[in-house]
Formats: structure tokens, C-alpha cells, sequence
């Protein structure tokens, strides 16, 4: 039984680790359950959440980040007792995004070092202390070749988990400037917190494979012995 929380930016793949990550632990024998946040669905915040990516209530720095870490937060507070069920059950739960991913898209609207942190703590005083959220046992990171980004982010993506959008374009996605930013916010938080791990998914500048991405996920797991 282990929590794994697979971040990254808009495009990097994620949804494809996950999958990949899920068929290894199944054939391993283990039961896996996955979460992709925001849900979406959830009562009150999911739809509030939705409404703010499709920007009806304004672009990215019209809303104040500590209201939206907030809404982003009561969404995972909603699937806790889910995650915690699962995790007494003793299954693999695999989170596609989760608090990390309030702090690397919030923190990233700041620009002051100091006010940038005290947000940073907020978030993680906010989802763990007071929503007392289930702890991950590890936060993967993974860090794609940017051009990597803006190529994913110019297609036309489609799928269930991009319903929300209702034809729109993801406030979040849209802006490039900002996703570098994220990028910048995440990689700061893997140097000085050792709660998230960084997966360099680049290979001189270009894509690694996604197999070659997974196999150095579950190297990860194996370093901290959730697998054999």
C-alpha cells in the first residue's frame, strides 16, 4: 500500500504515467485506485473550479491565489475520506496532481520571494493541518523539456477529464509565461523540500520515451520500497 502523487505542468504527461504506473502495480498484483484533481464533480468546489479555468471569473491574476488555493483545497477535502477508505484497504492510490500542484500554480502568480513562501506554508498549513488531508508517501515531479509544453499545449486536446472546459481554453494553459513560471516554482520546491522528487523526463533537450519515464518512476518506488 503506498500514496503516489504524479505532478507536472499543463501537457507533461502525466495522465500517461499514471496509466503506466497503474499496469505495472496491477501486474504486480496490487489493486490501485486513481484520482485525477480537480475532480470536477465535487459538491460546491468542483464546479466553482471549473467556472474559474474556463475564466468566467477573469484571467489569471484577476483572482486573488489564497481564494483559489482555497477552492482547489476543498476539492481534495471532499475525496479524502475516499483516499483514506482505499488506503485501509491496503491498495495503491496514484493521484494525478495534488497539493503541490495548488502551491506550483498559485505561488507562481507572486512574484516577492517572502510573500511567495508565506503562501507556500498557508497551503500546506491549510490541506494538511486544518482539512487534514491524507500525506502522500511520495510526490513525483516530473520535469519535461519545456518545448516539450508548448508543443502538447498548442494541440487540440481531448479527452473525459477536459469536459470542464466546455469548449473554452484552460486559463492555466493558455498563457506560456505562466507555465514557465510554474515550472520555476517546482523545481525550487524540489530543491528545498525533500517531500517532492524530481524526474528529469529529458534526454539532451528532446522527450525521453514515456516507458523510459515510467521505468524511472518505478525506480523511485523501489528506492523507497514500495515495490520489489
Amino acid at each position: 500500500m503506498a500514496f503516489i502523487v504524479i505532478e507536472g505542468l499543463d501537457g507533461a504527461g502525466k495522465s500517461t504515467q499514471v496509466d503506466l504506473l497503474s499496469r505495472y502495480l496491477q501486474s504486480e498484483g496490487k489493486k490501485v485506485e486513481y484520482v485525477h484533481f480537480p475532480t470536477g464533480d465535487s459538491e460546491i468546489f468542483g464546479e466553482m473550479i471549473n467556472r474559474f479555468l474556463r475564466g468566467e471569473f477573469g484571467g489569471i491574476g484577476d483572482v486573488n491565489p489564497y481564494l483559489v488555493s482555497l477552492l482547489f483545497a476543498g476539492d481534495r477535502y471532499n475525496m479524502a475520506p475516499k483516499i483514506n477508505a482505499w488506503l485501509a484497504e491496503g491498495k495503491f492510490v496514484i493521484n494525478d496532481r495534488y497539493v503541490y500542484s495548488n502551491i506550483g500554480f498559485q505561488c507562481a502568480k507572486i512574484a516577492d520571494e517572502q510573500e511567495k513562501r508565506k503562501l507556500f506554508d498557508w497551503i500546506f498549513n491549510l490541506e494538511f493541518n486544518y482539512f487534514k488531508i491524507p500525506r502522500p508517501d511520495l510526490n513525483i515531479f516530473l520535469d519535461v523539456p519545456f518545448s516539450f509544453t508548448e508543443k502538447r499545449l498548442a494541440e487540440n486536446r481531448t479527452g473525459k477529464d477536459r469536459d470542464y472546459l466546455n469548449g473554452k481554453t484552460d486559463i492555466h494553459e493558455a498563457d506560456l509565461n505562466f507555465q514557465k513560471k510554474v515550472r520555476e516554482t517546482y523545481i525550487r520546491a524540489t530543491e528545498t523540500d525533500d517531500r517532492l522528487v524530481r524526474i528529469d523526463c529529458s534526454d539532451n533537450g528532446s522527450m525521453l520515451p514515456a516507458e523510459k519515464i515510467s521505468e524511472k518512476i518505478i525506480a523511485e518506488l523501489r528506492k523507497h520500497n514500495f515495490v520489489k
